[in-house]
């Protein structure tokens, strides 16, 4: 990517904390109008984005003086959604109530993928099994360890964005 960081992301926190408490360490709180402005630039120069919402859909950006969640710029941005998991333990729990939640607040979720997968690993392919079942969402990648690509046609990725 050639863009520079602070083109493509307004706030960028040293502490490695959720940023609702490393904008309160460090004196910069999370403003949408300022977030809504970086994204319709970046928007402006390109014809597909991706958006991480590290943390979690529940991920609080602003506590103090007026509370700011992931779910606000979600929304605000008109996202559709990928949720990303990890493939060990635990991740049915996780995919499934953040699925449950999302699709109760009305976003659209077009799959799910899972880092850190184990072909062959039963707890990972049970997982995979599981989630779609429960969910409904399909899993549109199983990424493993250290890979960098998600093995998908360009047609595929390109759905993805609406």
């Amino acid at each position: 990517i050639k863009q520079t960081l602070d083109s493509m992301c307004p706030y960028v926190y040293e502490t490695a904390v959720s940023p609702h408490l490393a904008s309160q360490i460090e004196g910069n709180p999370v403003e949408m109008n300022v977030v809504m402005s970086g994204l319709n630039k970046v928007l402006a120069e390109y014809d597909y984005i991706t958006a991480e919402g590290s943390g979690g859909i529940l991920c609080p950006l602003r506590f103090n003086d007026g509370e700011l969640n992931l779910t606000d710029f979600v929304k605000e941005g008109k996202f559709s959604s990928v949720i990303v998991a990890d493939a060990g333990l635990g991740t049915v729990n996780d995919v499934a109530l953040t699925a449950y939640y999302m699709q109760k607040e009305g976003f659209k979720i077009n799959g799910i993928i899972f880092n850190n997968y184990e072909e062959g690993n039963f707890l990972h392919d049970d997982n995979l099994f599981m989630c779609e079942r429960i969910t409904g969402i399909p899993v549109l990648a199983c990424v493993k360890r250290g890979a960098v690509d998600l093995n998908n046609s360009i047609e595929r990725l390109l759905s993805l964005y609406e």
